[in-house]
């Protein structure tokens, strides 16, 4: 009786240590480090876009999200409309013709010219004096004569000297930094009107004055203005 009670014994202690034996699932492996790194980010990417679809969702609800829309349309119209500018060479200011500036078939200002010019700088004193001002000389197609081709070989010649001839008097007329004044010369390589009526070639022959955009920060864009 005794073996038989040992023997139960013994049996019954075999079988609950086999009850709390842990054991690895069959065909399961132990996951490396790097295993474990690459799941570790992948749920923290979920978590965070699971946050900013959170974030999103409030925006929607609170109008911000078409605040920030309408922001960042203005920031686009404006980049979109100064590089147009840039691209035709600025705002323009005034457009001059060099028959009311110039005597005939020459790059010296008349007296008259010397006044419109005056009425010019107070305006861009006033209103741009941090702006670059851009002046471009422009002719008509019609050959200069000999007496002028000793001093001009060609109407190009002769539209950047009249745009040069303008900066030196605004600089003279102003207190804007003589590095904010461009002087471009067209010749007539862009005309107005056609070349072949007189009121055609007048038109032709000008003296156009721009300015240019300043560098903005574009991060409030309803404050910038021209």
């Amino acid at each position: 009786m005794s073996r038989l009670f040992s023997l139960g014994f013994l049996l019954l202690v075999g079988l609950l240590a086999g009850c709390t034996t842990v054991q690895e699932p069959v065909g399961r492996k132990a996951r490396s480090p790097d295993s474990l790194r690459a799941e570790n980010a992948r749920l923290r990417d979920q978590n965070r876009a699971l946050r900013d679809s959170l974030q999103l969702r409030r925006n929607v609800e609170t109008g911000q999200y078409y605040r920030d829309l309408r922001t960042l349309q203005d920031q686009l119209n404006r980049l979109t409309y100064e590089v147009r500018l840039l691209r035709d060479g600025g705002m323009t200011v005034t457009i001059f013709s060099a028959d009311s500036l110039f005597h005939s078939a020459s790059d010296s200002l008349s007296e008259s010219g010397g006044e419109r010019l005056r009425a010019l700088a107070r305006q861009l004193q006033s209103t741009y004096p941090n702006r670059i001002v851009r002046v471009e000389g422009h002719t008509d197609d019609t050959p200069l004569g000999d007496s002028l081709q000793e001093r001009f070989p060609s109407n190009w010649e002769l539209s950047a000297a009249r745009a040069t001839a303008v900066v030196r008097q605004l600089i003279d007329l102003t207190k804007i930094d003589r590095s904010q004044f461009v002087a471009v010369g067209y010749g007539a390589t862009r005309p107005r009107a056609a070349n072949d009526t007189a009121r055609g070639r007048q038109r032709n022959r000008r003296v156009r004055v721009t300015v240019l955009p300043l560098p903005k920060d574009y991060s409030r864009p309803f404050e910038t203005t021209w």
